[in-house]
């Protein structure tokens, strides 16, 4: 009779095991994922310690596609629209297009201006086409703090000709990115714990897959919030440097030539007409006020003239 007794024991405490490790499953399963662009997406599987209460609070909106943090009931009951604007988290970008005598120089400025802010170059390029007209593009990261110095500085370098600024809000999906960390830390804990309860290689094999999954989620999660805690902390400043549309490419030989000095002429020819017909427009004003002022004083100058010319006689 004790004998007997050993195998239904043993496949009690299996069923046990099994019918705990699927419910933990089961319950997991309203857990969202990160996509590669780091928006939120749903995904098969995954262990939580969320009671049910939890877990269907958080399953909420977890299949839709779009997985946003407005569709999850507990970041947005925890970041709502009466938080502080001064603690929200901020994405700052600005699009700066400026024209400048010497674009390398203006470029070694700009890079003098952001490492000087506490920030640092992302991206630069410099080119000059044959024939064309030298430009420039750099990608600033500048602390927030010193964020509107920047843009005002750069924007002295030159000429600023164009100037577009953005901001997103990220406080709800920087809570949410949080709250799907905790969550998946919390279900590799437990997971972990049903490895010591594995009472075969079937059952060892689904835990330690599971762990796997988890695991790849939670460096997901981690790696999404390392990117929104820097884009919140450093604005962004897409840099764009071009020459003056006068600008005229130098030749690499010494002599300009006949074509190279007609062109040259030409181009002084226009300048100076543009700035003669500036100035001309600038007096205008001021000649038609002084003709129309002049006129009663030259009639009657000139009719005492003709009154004086007859007793001449």
């Amino acid at each position: 009779m004790a004998t007997s007794a050993v195998p239904p024991a043993r496949r009690v405490a299996g069923a046990a095991f099994s019918v705990g490790l699927a419910a933990l499953l089961l319950t997991a399963c309203g857990a969202g994922g990160l996509t590669s662009s780091g928006s939120s997406d749903s995904f098969a599987g995954g262990g939580s310690e969320e009671g049910p209460a939890a877990a269907g609070e958080r399953a909420v909106g977890a299949d839709d596609g779009g997985g946003g943090v407005e569709q999850e009931d507990a970041p947005s009951s925890s970041v709502g629209a009466d938080v502080e604007v001064g603690e929200r988290d901020l994405v700052h970008t600005a699009d700066l297009t400026v024209r400048v005598d010497d674009v390398s120089e203006a470029s070694e400025l700009a890079k003098e201006l952001t490492i000087g802010a506490g920030g640092y170059i992302a991206s630069e390029s410099l080119s000059t086409p044959a024939g064309g007209t030298p430009e420039g593009n750099l990608t600033l990261r500048v602390p927030n703090d010193g964020y509107e110095g920047a843009l005002e500085a750069l924007g002295e370098l030159g000429d600023r000709s164009n100037l577009e600024r953005s901001v997103e809000d990220v406080t709800e999906e920087v809570a949410d990115v949080e709250s799907r960390i905790a969550s998946s830390e919390a279900s590799l804990e437990t997971l972990r714990g049903y490895l010591e309860e594995a009472r075969d290689v079937d059952d060892l094999l689904r835990v330690e897959s599971e762990i796997q999954t988890r695991q790849s989620e939670l460096e997901a999660f981690q790696a999404r919030l390392e990117t929104l805690t820097n884009q919140t902390a450093y604005s962004t400043v897409h840099l764009r440097l071009t020459p003056p549309e006068t600008y005229l490419e130098e030749p690499s030989e010494e002599g300009i030539g006949f074509l190279g000095g007609l062109e040259r002429g030409w181009r002084a020819l226009v300048a100076l007409g543009g700035g003669v017909a500036v100035v001309a427009g600038w007096l205008l004003p001021f000649l038609v006020a002084a003709a129309v002022l002049g006129a009663g004083p030259l009639w009657w100058y000139r009719s005492r003239r003709r009154g004086a010319a007859p007793g001449r006689k």
